[in-house]
């Protein structure tokens, strides 16, 4: 049994034509591991290399103004109370856009939502000192008063 691992050993450090493995990662900084067949090795594509790179700090968004949206009267009616939650994105351009609604109430309530959403004012998220868009969770509160 110990002399087949020594075979296999003895295999794995010749490779059949194998270059000298130290010298192809030397040459080569961003090889993950040779093969052990002639020279082809294995290579991490640029588009990780650059993903990898361009992970900059992102600020967030900054919600300036949240209006109160208006409870409809079928909901006061119902005494209706809760939270809308949008899933929005909040452009480099300064446009907000609704892309759904992940948790409605009805009674007209989740339209109010929307319009409300759509009059948020805010500053840009920023990477690299430039605007970029970005996506949020926005949650609207309808509450009445006693």
């Amino acid at each position: 049994m110990s002399e087949r691992a020594g075979a296999t050993a003895s295999l794995k450090a010749s490779g059949f034509g194998a270059a000298d493995v130290s010298r192809i990662e030397r040459d080569n900084p961003r090889t993950i591991s040779s093969s052990g067949f002639d020279d082809t090795r294995v290579v991490k594509p640029l588009a990780v290399e650059a993903s990898v790179q361009s992970t900059e700090a992102v600020t967030p968004v900054e919600i300036l103004s949240k209006p109160r949206p208006e409870y409809t009267d079928e909901a006061r009616k119902l005494r209706l109370e809760g939270e809308v939650v949008l899933e929005m994105r909040f452009g480099a351009n300064g446009q907000a856009e609704i892309l759904r609604v992940t948790r409605g109430l009805g009674q007209g309530l989740d339209e109010s939502a929307r319009r409300a959403a759509l009059t948020i004012r805010f500053r840009p998220a920023l990477r690299a000192g430039m605007p970029v868009d970005s996506t949020a969770i926005v949650h609207i509160l309808f509450q009445l008063a006693y």
